[in-house]
């Protein structure tokens, strides 16, 4: 049988360079990359797992996933069902129409009939393009899920689509996601926010993995690169893989599928965040985002934790469903470090209050911050979320001057211990903070007009971890005058 020959990448690659007439990159130039030919080795030799590619624009993504596509259905005589959704018809045509090819050479023996626009009948299967809908993906029951262009797809289907997957006796069910990540909080950086847990193998891979080799006559050993539009960043990529190199990245190819005419267009005409973003996949485009300037490998350190000399100190929000507390210290050097986090969904008061006290009760607790709209009293009870943490021996402190009140005075402050206009920054987050990261990520402003304003948009998932953090930064720097007020003093 088929699946007794191929027993390595080497075997795999050539069946793919035979039958399919491709010859894939399988080369990488960073030790977290991956390429198009470890994608769909990985799909392949691991049949029961979820595998999603995050790569560049026009990466070879969508025609990996199809060859995927063709090999799940030539490899098995049981019968199987695929489905792709994206986030318009148009584009899974784009990955059902590289399928339409492999039906002509690879499954030309299985195919019953020629494949109409939207399906394709086998003798093992069938493999059709799902309308981007509530109704249609709650359909018959599949084994194979395709989902081309992720951040294009309403989340919403998303979710839904994954109530079709059903895993029988022969063939286990699974995912094959590919997206470019475009935008910060949309649906791919939600997905590779949850990957890891979800036990979901994301590939990553850029332009300088896929990008054809640049041939001696261009490159001249270096001499050619310098007259090369391309030559910082490519010379750059190279670098980073060989400090010693004189030639750009492209000049060490052996094979690719993007060409450098095209790669030259590109760069001429995006600006620096696009580029970094849809073509060397390092992060989406920020605009639009609260802090734009968070980076997690600047802010983010995984070995941080409570340091004995440095006094603690708690910032909490409540919110109608949510309670959020910040564990924060900061150092004589005005350096604040966020070391945990705690977040309880429709729990009630003296519960969280119990809980956090439960979570540091080996902690000395120097002060805890909160919102000056917590001593507001319930109309039921007649007592507030400042009342009722005292009662279980929490004292809060809150600011109520108008400008700590001022939502865009604390975000600049958050901002200034990000990227202070001189030094290093002065706001670091331990790894545990899962929460908060994803926060900084995801935190928007309001759009009017087509033009972002310097407002969040209220609601918004992360609206209680970025409020949390700003409490602390208006309360901590606050003077200790007639004019600030202590909860616990009402």
């Amino acid at each position: 049988m088929f699946e007794d020959t191929i027993k390595t990448n080497k075997q795999l690659w050539n069946f793919i360079a035979k039958e399919f007439g491709i010859k894939l990159p399988y080369t990488k130039v960073a030790p977290d990359h991956s390429t198009p030919f470890e994608f769909i080795s990985d799909a392949y030799f691991h049949r029961n797992r979820d595998v999603a590619a995050w790569a560049n624009r026009r990466g070879g993504k969508t025609i990996a996933a199809s060859i995927i596509a063709a090999l799940d259905f030539y490899q098995r005589r049981g019968p199987i069902r695929g489905r792709v959704l994206s986030g318009s018809e148009d584009q899974a045509r784009t990955l059902y129409e590289y399928w339409t090819k492999w039906c002509d050479r690879l499954l030309y023996d299985q195919v019953l009939g020629a494949p109409t626009k939207l399906v394709t009948r086998l003798s093992n299967g069938d493999f059709e393009i799902l309308a981007s809908s509530s109704r249609a993906v709650r359909g018959p029951a599949i084994q194979r899920l395709f989902w081309d262009e992720v951040d294009e797809i309403d989340q919403q289907v998303m979710d839904a689509s994954v109530g079709t997957l059903n895993t029988l006796a022969h063939v286990h069910s699974r995912t094959v996601a590919t997206s470019t990540w475009h935008r910060t909080h949309g649906p791919m950086g939600r997905y590779v926010a949850r990957a890891k847990d979800s036990g979901i193998r994301v590939h990553k891979w850029n332009i300088w993995e896929i990008i054809e080799p640049c041939p001696l006559e261009r490159h001249r050993h270096g001499r050619g690169c310098k007259r090369c539009p391309l030559e910082d960043v490519c010379m750059g990529a190279a670098l980073n893989v060989n400090p010693m190199t004189k030639v750009g990245i492209a000049a060490t190819r052996r094979c690719g599928l993007f060409a450098i005419d095209d790669a030259i267009r590109q760069y001429r005409s995006w600006s620096a965040d696009q580029w970094n973003a849809e073509a060397e996949c390092q992060r989406p485009v920020t605009a639009g985002l609260v802090y734009p300037r968070f980076n997690p490998v600047r802010h983010v350190d995984s070995g941080l934790d409570f340091q004995d000399d440095l006094p603690i100190y708690r910032t909490i929000d409540w919110g109608l469903n949510d309670f959020v507390c910040l564990w924060i210290q900061k150092d004589k050097r005005g350096t604040v470090y966020v070391v945990d986090e705690h977040w309880t969904r429709q729990a009630t008061v003296p519960t969280v209050a119990k809980e956090i006290r439960e979570k540091d009760k080996h902690l000395r607790i120097e002060e805890t911050y909160c919102d000056p709209a917590g001593r507001n009293r319930n109309d039921q009870t007649g007592w507030s979320d400042v009342d009722m943490f005292k009662r279980h021996g929490i004292h809060c402190d809150y600011n109520r001057q108008p400008w700590a009140r001022d939502v865009v005075t604390g975000i600049n402050k958050v901002r200034t211990a990000l990227a202070p206009a001189f030094g290093p920054p002065r706001l670091k987050i331990a790894g545990r903070c899962r929460n908060l990261i994803k926060a900084f990520d995801n935190y928007r402003l309001r759009e009017v007009n087509g033009l972002y304003i310097d407002e969040p948009i209220k609601p918004q998932e992360c609206d209680h971890f970025m409020d949390a953090l700003r409490y602390f930064f208006v309360n901590s720097e606050a003077q200790h005058d007639e004019q600030r007020q202590l909860g616990w003093a009402h």
